[in-house]
């Protein structure tokens, strides 16, 4: 089991807070007056105000198959001018539901840290004034947080994917003994599988070649599969080969009690598959995952119909790359 990674909170927040506020698209002067308003102090600046910020980060991506407690940290500075008060309106980060107010006499309103926790696209609001004007941006989709898989295959490591059919070469994962140019970066499953000395047809070529990853604590929220594949074959098929396919099929893992899963008791189902011919160059497929926070994929390429001398009469190399968990819009 992974061990849990437990991220601490380095700033402590010098800002009153109040209920979450959901950025709209537009500003009217009821909702600004919602967010902010003139400081209505003697001593405060005048004269217009310009709302602006940076950050240390806007894209969060995670490899590990396992999201657990796991946050992570982006930091706000505002680079506002003119201005005395300032607020902030973090969406989806693990300081709502709050907005958070502050001056810019503490340091901790100019400069904060906060942490995101869960995959998502969400709104930050920044909102300035002093005693005779207001400013307010809200950059839409400003922070991306979504699973990005690393294309590793390896069964002792838990982030990878695992060959779980006969042949330990069915899929390969991108490196320098199989660099193959029309798959660049990819998951590969070739058409023919070789000896690497002798150069003969391995024993195992005609199987079902079988990909898995586990994938744990994902949360429950509505979210997407992502990915690009492209299959190339050696001859197209001249008749229809109903025997090769390329398939994703799903595991949901659900604990039934007393140390028994889900996966235990029945089969993987189907998400999605292809057998067309024209498919040679890379298509991306964006497939709703049920919401549920623990499941597997399967990747599985079948051969296609064999000749009398039991080869593939049509064999066909699959690629599969960019694969993403994202949360569904």
């Amino acid at each position: 089991m992974r061990a849990v990674v437990v991220l601490f909170l380095l700033n402590v927040f010098l800002f009153s807070c109040s209920k979450e506020f959901v950025p709209p698209a537009d500003f009217d002067d009821t909702i600004t007056s919602s967010i902010i308003g003139l400081s209505n102090n003697a001593n405060h600046k005048s004269g217009p105000v310009k709302a602006d910020f940076l950050s240390t980060n806007s894209v969060i991506t995670v490899a590990s198959s396992t999201l657990s407690s796991v946050s992570f940290p982006v930091t706000y500075i505002s680079t506002s001018e003119n201005n005395d008060s300032i607020v902030w309106i973090f969406e989806g980060s693990t300081a709502s539901p709050t907005t958070l107010r502050g001056n810019i006499s503490s340091p901790s309103s100019v400069a904060t840290r906060v942490y995101y926790q869960e995959f998502g696209r969400y709104d930050v609001v920044h909102a300035v004034s002093n005693k005779t004007d207001i400013d307010i941006i809200n950059k839409k989709d400003y922070v991306i947080y979504e699973f990005l898989d690393n294309l590793t295959i390896d069964s002792s490591n838990e982030d990878s994917w695992e060959v779980t059919s006969e042949e330990s070469i069915g899929w390969i994962a991108p490196n320098d003994d199989y660099f193959y140019a029309g798959c660049k970066d990819a998951l590969i499953s070739f058409h023919t599988l070789r000896n690497q000395i002798t150069g003969n047809i391995l024993p195992n070529n005609n199987v079902d070649h079988t990909l898995s990853k586990s994938f744990r604590s994902f949360g429950t929220k509505p979210k997407n599969l992502v990915f690009e594949y492209k299959m190339e074959f050696i001859n197209l098929p001249s008749v229809i080969d109903s025997d090769m396919k390329v398939s994703l099929s799903y595991n949901p893992v659900i604990d039934l009690g007393s140390g028994i899963s889900s996966s235990t008791l029945s089969e993987s189902y189907e998400l999605w598959s292809d057998s067309s011919y024209d498919v040679t160059n890379f298509r991306q497929i964006v497939i709703p995952l049920p919401n549920l926070t623990d499941f597997d994929l399967i990747f599985t390429k079948y051969p296609s119909v064999l000749d009398e001398q039991n080869n593939q009469k049509h064999p066909f190399t699959v690629c599969v790359r960019g694969i993403r968990i994202v949360a569904a819009e």
